[in-house]
């Protein structure tokens, strides 16, 4: 699972440095990020769902289309991030405190705009492990009575 890692200081209280450590570790989870989405996106495409049930059907349909959201929305945040890294730059010629304090807002907005979307990820999800559980034993319900029966025809060949 992709965490957060940050500072506990606030933003106004953090020198440029820190500002720069934030969004390396920001870059390291929203690249955890990619992982996880690229493997739900493979879980959801896999012969687990294959059913005829439409509801099935459109429960996949709906969470592809939300996954895809999620990766739009990951993306935005990764270019806002290269962005304000660069940025961050500027902040060492700061000759008073509103500038400062434009770059310790413009971090602080990006963190919670991360925030947002970590827990939007996580909530999507717990939905699909909640939605799988069934597919799941299921299949393992299926794969042990296959197993049975081979064992069953292998006891009885003389």
């Amino acid at each position: 699972m992709a965490t957060l890692s940050y500072s506990y200081k606030s933003t106004i209280e953090k020198s440029v440095e820190e500002l720069e450590n934030d969004t390396i570790e920001w870059d390291k989870t929203l690249q955890n990020c990619t992982k996880e989405l690229f493997f739900l996106k493979h879980l959801l495409m896999s012969d687990i769902f294959q059913t005829n049930d439409p509801g099935t059907t459109e429960k996949i349909k709906s969470f592809s289309e939300e996954l895809e959201d999620l990766k739009t929305e990951k993306i935005e945040v990764q270019l806002t991030l290269r962005n304000h890294k660069n940025d961050l730059n500027g902040m060492l010629e700061c000759e008073d405190i509103s500038c400062d304090i434009f770059y310790q807002t413009q971090h602080q907005e990006l963190l919670n705009r991360l925030k947002d979307l970590l827990e939007n990820i996580q909530q999507f999800k717990l939905s699909i492990f909640h939605f799988s559980i069934p597919f799941l034993k299921r299949k393992t319900l299926h794969t042990e009575e296959i197993e049975l029966q081979l064992k069953r025809k292998k006891d009885t060949k003389p």
